[in-house]
């Protein structure tokens, strides 16, 4: 078995290995509430149904092993609804909330480290600003672009639009990058070779992007992978102020009405999806390192 193939298994064997933990504590939650978790959902006003009934939908009558190899049921328990539908719409909204942070992101990021690269003014005003940025949390940065964006210049709807939250996440992570991505690229920019670029007349901007910044993204593909991770699982707080249903805000729902069979199919999925994003960022990683060595 070659080098390639083994690390491919390793990884499958890793990602299952997690998942199936995950499935495990999914799955044996209800077992380890205190009390009757049917007695008590059947008593509150979201839920009018027998007690008996509901243990029976709740599969509280099986046994720990049998409900661990067996499959969630397909139903809110709650509302009735297919939860697949539920899981996948929330799913969408969550990659169209992340395609456009990350592609506001990468364009602010980017403009930000060449404007400082050149101008010293915009450096000390971007180390400036970009320590405010990250400093704000997001459940203040979002009602201020709200009232700015949405109530006063009315360029975007209130809510159910995903520029405005994914413009004020792209805006918050622009603080913590560009700090790391220039910290990097000062340590890197002795060693590198812009001064030669210079003298061949390379125009300054090229040069700043191949032999400045690409160099010096180095290990940053996987912390990426994380990132986007973190972001298709939802931006709970983003998704609460802008009214965005995403994942975040679904598990959320579903947790606050006590609807397991949804709980456990949302972190079952957000489990997958942070696997591969984190597996995608350190494939991307390998890859960009080899390419340079």
């Amino acid at each position: 078995m070659n080098k390639a193939r083994l690390s491919l298994l390793q990884t499958a064997v890793r990602i299952a290995m997690v998942f199936a933990f995950t499935w495990v504590i999914a799955r044996s939650l209800l077992y380890f509430l205190p009390g009757d978790p049917a007695e008590y959902l059947a008593h509150e006003t979201l839920v009018d149904i027998d007690p008996a009934v509901l243990r029976d939908r709740m599969e509280l009558d099986q046994t720990w092993t049998h409900r661990v190899f067996s499959l969630p049921r397909s139903e809110s328990l709650v509302t009735g609804k297919p939860i697949f539908p539920l899981v996948r719409d929330a799913f969408y909204n969550s990659v169209a909330l992340t395609s456009l942070t990350i592609a506001f992101f990468l364009v602010l990021v980017t403009l930000v480290l060449l404007g400082s690269y050149r101008s010293s003014r915009m450096r000390a005003a971007a180390d400036a600003i970009s320590v405010v940025i990250a400093s704000l949390p997001v459940f203040i940065l979002g009602p201020i672009f709200l009232f700015v964006f949405s109530l006063k210049a009315g360029l975007f709807p209130v809510s159910h639009h995903p520029v405005l939250p994914a413009l004020t996440l792209a805006i918050y992570l622009t603080g913590f990058w560009y700090r790391a991505l220039s910290r990097r690229m000062e340590r890197y920019l002795p060693i590198s070779a812009i001064s030669g670029a210079h003298a061949r007349g390379v125009p300054e901007n090229q040069a700043f992007f191949r032999y400045l910044l690409i160099p010096s993204l180095g290990g940053y593909f996987g912390f990426l992978g994380s990132q986007i991770g973190t972001l298709l699982n939802g931006s709970v707080l983003i998704e609460i102020i802008f009214q965005w249903n995403g994942l975040g805000s679904l598990l959320t729902d579903a947790v606050l009405s006590r609807d397991y069979p949804l709980v456990e199919s949302t972190l079952l999925t957000i489990t997958l999806v942070t696997l591969f994003c984190l597996q995608l960022g350190y494939w991307a990683q390998d890859a960009w390192e080899e390419k340079l060595s």
